[in-house]
């Protein structure tokens, strides 16, 4: 923000939040990572300065975060302080980007001519909308998706008559390129520069044309150390059309967002395009910002359900629309406060233990992405040693191996770890909390290892599993079911059971 230090007082409101915001980051910095991506990122940044090998933790692949930022600075960490890029290295890295794109997103607002104050509710919109604090504390890089992107609108928010318009354009796509290095998706804003040319009075359809090569040379040279050794398709969904269509439908009311927050930002969205033949002849930027963030809200909103496995994915609406909303009376920007707010602590929810029931209070927003990681999953490991049985017993847990090895590290949790060396998965870890080995405990991957638990089963051992994981890779679809305490998979036959 270039705000000189005398005038910083006028963002006291801002300010405020932003200072709380750091505090709550700060507190989760040392409660472990939980995202299944951010630990093969972390992994892909070991490997890249250990053994000099970049592979990508997740095709197609994020080359800048995973080579140009993270490299760099897990680099800079080893050569220079002798400290290895580890989980909690990225969380910090998480919540800089976080408060990084909370700066620009105010300060774009400013640009716009936006009233502080509601400059300042608006960045508490996008701070504690669901999945942008969910990223913030233990995610993927959504959140520097965002904050390029972002910054690729603030460097075109140029007077008409502006003499660094030519040289604003090529820096603002340099910087969506970067963007879809964070997250590929973002590719789909891209028509934000035709749109800019388009409607600004000293540009056209010739440079709105111009662009698109642009884009795409910029991109290429981002995208250059995933394609030297080679690109990968990304992974499917896994959903049918119906699938997509219900669980998208489900997701973005109760997981992108709750449902009081996304029926506020339908009826913003419903309001401008009410409005669009009006405000497309408006003076620019004013035009250009409207255009851009009705489009965007839209393309995303729909090509969320072409891939609708993480919620996450539509993330990118909510800044666009928090830009649409500042202009509304305030009493709707207040309400989607208020509401953001609420969803903090409380919200609804229509599953309970993957079946479907009536609509019931659950625990907001907050809690649900700060109980994820492996601090608070404690009292669970501890009750599965209480699952074993005095015959051998498989228990297949609801945790992943981090949750384990995270307590194992602090003395929390008694058990000893082996590396399965006959695993399909190279690196899967066994713990056994008995001395005698006649109980395991294997992480949720351990599920899949079909060729390990037939051979577990030779030798006579009986099989347990979680009732919720078993739903949630083998019967994720059938929501209205019955629960029963058995189930089989193939020739494995599981007695399921419940940790509350």
């Amino acid at each position: 923000m270039n705000f000189p230090a005398a005038r910083l007082l006028r963002h006291w409101l801002f300010l405020s939040v932003l200072a709380l915001y750091g505090a709550v980051l700060l507190s989760q910095l040392n409660d472990g990572l939980a995202s299944g991506d951010a630990h093969g990122i972390v992994r892909t940044m070991q490997a890249l300065v250990e053994n000099h090998r970049f592979e990508v933790s997740r095709p197609p692949g994020h080359p800048t975060t995973e080579f140009y930022l993270f490299g760099a600075a897990a680099w800079i960490l080893k050569q220079g302080f002798g400290h290895k890029f580890d989980d909690q290295t990225y969380l910090v890295f998480q919540s800089l980007a976080a408060l990084a794109t909370l700066v620009v997103f105010y300060e774009l607002l400013c640009r716009l001519g936006t009233r502080r104050w509601r400059a300042s509710l608006a960045a508490v919109c996008l701070a504690f909308s669901a999945q942008y604090f969910s990223n913030a504390i233990d995610g993927e890089e959504f959140d520097f998706a965002l904050l390029f992107l972002l910054v690729s609108v603030r460097l075109l928010i140029l007077p008409p008559d502006s003499a660094s318009t030519g040289r604003r354009l090529p820096l603002s796509i340099f910087c969506f390129a970067l963007a879809t290095g964070c997250r590929p998706e973002i590719v789909f804003a891209g028509l934000i520069f035709p749109v800019y040319c388009l409607l600004h009075p000293k540009l056209g359809w010739k440079s709105a044309i111009a662009t698109l090569p642009i884009q795409a040379a910029a991109i290429f040279l981002i995208w250059l150390p995933v394609i030297f050794i080679g690109v990968r398709p990304p992974y499917t969904a896994g959903m049918n059309l119906r699938e997509s269509i219900l669980g998208g439908g489900y997701r973005l009311i109760f997981q992108c967002f709750t449902p009081p927050v996304f029926l506020l930002l339908c009826w913003i969205l419903i309001r401008a395009l009410r409005d669009w033949r009006k405000r497309v002849h408006d003076s620019f930027p004013s035009n250009f910002v409207f255009v851009a963030s009705c489009l965007v809200a839209v393309i995303f909103f729909v090509v969320f359900f072409r891939h609708a496995s993480k919620a996450a994915h539509v993330l990118v609406v909510v800044p666009f629309l928090l830009l649409l909303a500042v202009e509304l009376p305030s009493i709707l920007l207040l309400s989607l406060t208020a509401a953001t707010l609420i969803g903090c602590f409380v919200s609804i929810d229509i599953f309970r233990d993957r079946q479907l029931v009536r609509p019931f209070l659950v625990p907001g927003s907050y809690f649900q992405a700060v109980y994820q990681k492996p601090h608070y999953k404690l009292a669970y490991l501890r009750e599965l040693p209480h699952q074993c049985e005095d015959r051998p017993t498989v228990i297949i847990a609801n945790a992943a191996p981090w949750d384990f090895e995270y307590h194992l590290a602090r003395g929390n949790f008694s058990a000893r770890e082996k590396i399965l060396t006959d695993a399909i998965k190279p690196d899967l870890p066994a713990f056994f909390p008995r001395e005698n080995d006649t109980c395991v405990l294997l992480p949720r991957d351990g599920a899949c290892e079909t060729r390990l638990l037939e051979n577990w089963k030779s030798k006579g051992y009986s099989f347990k599993m979680d009732a919720l994981l078993y739903r949630t890779l083998f019967a994720r679809y059938n929501v209205t079911a019955s629960l029963t305490n058995s189930a089989s998979l193939g020739d494995i036959s599981f007695s399921l059971f419940s940790i509350k």
